[in-house]
């Protein structure tokens, strides 16, 4: 706001001044119409004559008639002059170019209020124009900025809901997970179960095998002398189909080598041994304990 009030104060200061020239005129002119010069009235010498001496005289002087010259052509009336501040203001000669001047001073100064006050009307137009363009440039602002928030809440509900989702997601997963998990455990142990149970069978039905076959060895085998009384040795037999006897060898054992020996004539004198018990056993090493004294064990 520090312009309109420069030009405030320059309005102001050429009004006071123009009044000011319009005074200063007036003043002068009226001082120069009180002092103005008297023209000087001169002196003249004269004697009365008579009409005949002023005749003869006339006659013998006077000179012969010229044609009269024209009327000299009137001055052309002054224009009005404007004072201006370098030269000063001139010298009014009459009362009605004082009139006249005053006039055009009023007229000027009606010209510069005129003017002064259509440059303070344009400022505030121009003022509520511009208070407009900002009112509207703030609520364009805040239009844009409450777009924004509700483009924001809509993007931070947009990726609560997906979160949302996704959790639900991993735990129906981790639930879908934890179920198959339990119900592979649950498959496990009752395979587990029934392992155990066929084992069991298994192993009931190998241990009659085993005693079986021991006693079918024992009855097969010739004692050599170096046998001793508490003899204990471990035999790997196998078997093909039919019970005869693919192979047979003696692991740990108590006894010499001659015993050793003995032992696997007596399983190929056997054979065929007793039939096993399951038949996916057949082309695999089978144990037994080769215990004469003792009940054979698997």
């Amino acid at each position: 706001m520090r312009e309109p009030d420069r030009d405030r104060w320059l309005s102001l200061g050429m009004s006071v001044l123009l009044h000011g020239t319009i005074i200063g005129l007036l003043a002068y002119g009226w001082w120069r119409y009180e002092h103005r010069p008297v023209t000087p009235s001169v002196s003249v010498d004269a004697r009365v004559v008579d009409a005949k001496t002023l005749n003869g005289v006339g006659a013998a002087r006077r000179p012969a008639p010229q044609p009269k010259a024209p009327p000299p052509a009137p001055a052309p009336e002054p224009k009005p002059q404007v004072a201006s501040p370098a030269q000063g203001p001139p010298a009014p000669t009459t009362a009605q170019e004082l009139a006249l001047r005053a006039q055009a001073a009023q007229a000027e100064a009606k010209r510069v209020a005129a003017a002064e006050a259509e440059r303070e009307r344009l400022k505030k137009q121009q003022a509520v124009a511009q208070a407009e363009a900002r009112a509207e440039a703030r609520k364009r602002a805040e239009a844009e900025k409450l777009a924004q928030e509700r483009r924001a809440r809509a993007r931070a509900e947009k990726l609560l809901a997906e979160q949302r989702r996704l959790a639900l997601e991993r735990k129906l997963a981790a639930e879908r997970a934890a179920a198959a998990r339990s119900a592979r455990i649950a498959q496990l142990r009752q395979a587990l179960a029934e392992d155990a149970q066929s084992n069991a069978k298994k192993r009931a039905a190998t241990a009659g095998w085993v005693s079986e076959v021991t006693q079918r060895v024992e009855a097969a085998w010739i004692k050599p002398p170096s046998a001793r009384h508490n003899l204990s040795c471990i035999v790997h037999v196998t078997l093909v189909k039919g019970g005869a006897v693919a192979g047979a060898s003696v692991g740990r054992c108590n006894g010499d080598e001659a015993v050793r020996e003995s032992i696997e004539a007596a399983v190929y004198r056997a054979s065929p041994l007793p039939p096993l018990p399951d038949p996916a056993l057949y082309g695999q090493e089978l144990n037994f304990v080769f215990a004469p004294n003792s009940a054979g064990e698997p």
